[in-house]
């Protein structure tokens, strides 16, 4: 069992994240706690209201349980319980939300960090190790095995260090690169280089250039700009040894971070330019479930407030026709015609206001209290209605979000498979192109030997097929 958890803002952005049902094969709501609002969006709302009025900046807590194997709902309610009991967030406010991606079920719990009482933040110091130890013991009670991370127990700094935090997560889903795989190519890199000069073209090789930091020494910039020390992204290298290795390039023009980006920039821009031309059509093949989706859920929206207002209008009408009934009655009618002719002397005016405001005597007091009180609360729901649907409408924007995310991904991947394709062609032509001209002297036994069956003209001969690319000649030796 895996428990990740961290601490941020911007409620409305996670309701959508959580709700996104291109990402996801199922999304269920099972549980909102503490609000008055029985959405997502309306539920982290209050909880950011509610964080107003204190100076925190970052009122919830947001959870996922990932499980090596399925669980009950009763075993996830018990996790999610144990798990609140160690943060020290029992009784607060919180949201849970089923997931099932790729076959996998698992679990998002989103807690207010606000104590209404005390109006303070709940202080959630070392929950990373906490939930490290929750694990464990969770796994154990449920008989799951643990991860290689936890079974190892690496510890609190490693562990941090590996964590992917929210800007690297968004950043990987837009690119499908994560951190582990970014330090695993540049570690390969690393590994099969025997030179500084070898290190720096396999970096480039895979879209990372090799530019010197201010403080940092030396420092890799990825295909998408962003900065990396280059000793945090090779594993079971100590800086020394990676220093010594990169020694002969001291005296080189290494690149500052700002070339590093330019050049990066300069490289991306044509690939850029292909995907930017192709994302509208092929989000037009992809979007057709998608849409149906939205339509779906946009129906079932609109069948509800077509709903919303049958009911008050049949609400309006019985409580006309309770007024008028009431009205026609002896007693309303007397009590209203003697509250006309006091009306008619001044003096009486003062006398007579609280009686008139008194709703058991005035009938027609009562009336209008009722229907202040019945409009009050059709708006309430006209304004929860327009609430929702400005929810729906960020969902499915975030939702489009995805499905053009995924779109440049992978034509992204494309457009980078075929220009490493073809770099890989041009320097298999240039080695070609060396091999069939470099002189004989200066080769060795072996190869002066086949070069100069290559110089006599074997293979050239009629009907024979030549060994070289089209298009070249071999250089004859006199």
């Amino acid at each position: 069992m895996i428990l990740k958890g961290n601490q941020r803002a911007g409620g409305a952005d996670l309701a959508s994240h959580l709700q996104n049902e291109f990402d996801n094969e199922l999304v269920e709501v099972a549980e909102i706690r503490g609000t008055v609002a029985q959405d997502l969006h309306g539920a982290f709302g209050e909880y950011e209201a509610i964080a107003a009025g204190t100076r925190c900046k970052e009122p919830l807590y947001s959870l996922s349980i990932n499980p090596s194997a399925p669980l009950s709902r009763d075993q996830y309610r018990a996790a999610i319980d144990r798990v609140e009991q160690g943060l020290g967030l029992s009784g607060q406010a919180r949201a849970v939300v089923f997931h099932v991606k790729h076959g996998r079920e698992h679990c998002h719990v989103v807690w207010s960090r606000i104590d209404t009482a005390k109006m303070r933040a709940v202080q959630l110091s070392d929950d990373r190790q906490k939930l490290r130890t929750l694990a464990r013991e969770l796994a154990h009670e449920f008989g799951l095995p643990l991860p290689d991370g936890l079974a190892r127990d690496a510890g609190q700094d490693r562990q941090r260090k590996k964590d992917m935090t929210l800007q690297e997560k968004a950043q990987a889903e837009a690119t499908g690169i994560t951190p582990p795989d970014r330090r695993a190519e540049i570690t390969d890199a690393f590994r099969r280089s025997d030179s500084a000069t070898a290190f720096r073209a396999a970096l480039k090789e895979k879209g990372y250039v090799l530019a010197r930091g201010d403080k940092r020494g030396f420092v890799v910039v990825d295909r998408f700009g962003k900065v990396h020390s280059l000793a945090r992204q090779i594993d079971g290298v100590r800086t020394r040894e990676l220093e010594d290795k990169l020694a002969p390039l001291a005296s080189e023009a290494i690149p500052s971070v700002d070339g590093a980006r330019e050049a990066v920039r300069q490289d991306a821009s044509d690939i850029e330019t292909l995907v930017d031309a192709r994302v509208a059509s092929r989000m037009a093949e992809h979007s057709g479930q998608l849409d149906a989706r939205q339509a779906e859920r946009r129906k079932k929206l609109d069948l509800r407030k077509q709903d919303m207002l049958i009911v008050q209008s049949g609400e309006r009408m019985a409580l006309h026709a309770a007024h008028k009934s009431e009205a026609g009655k002896p007693f309303a009618r007397v009590a209203g015609a003697i509250f006309a002719l006091l009306d008619r002397v001044p003096g009486l005016r003062s006398v007579i206001a609280p009686l008139r405001r008194n709703t058991k005597i005035n009938a027609a007091e009562r009336h209008r209290v009722e229907c202040e009180a019945l409009e009050r609360r059709h708006q309430r729901e006209h304004f929860m209605h327009e609430r929702r649907c400005k929810a729906l409408g960020r969902l499915e924007a975030r939702e489009k979000r995805s499905l053009e995310t995924l779109v440049r991904r992978q034509l992204r991947a494309a457009e980078s498979l075929k220009t490493e394709k073809w770099q890989a062609r041009q320097r298999q032509l240039d080695v070609n192109k060396l091999d069939m001209t470099v002189p004989a002297e200066g080769l060795s036994t072996p190869a002066k030997d086949g070069w100069k069956k290559r110089a006599k003209g074997i293979g050239h001969n009629k009907g024979q097929k030549q060994d070289g690319p089209k298009g070249y000649r071999y250089k004859r030796e006199d």
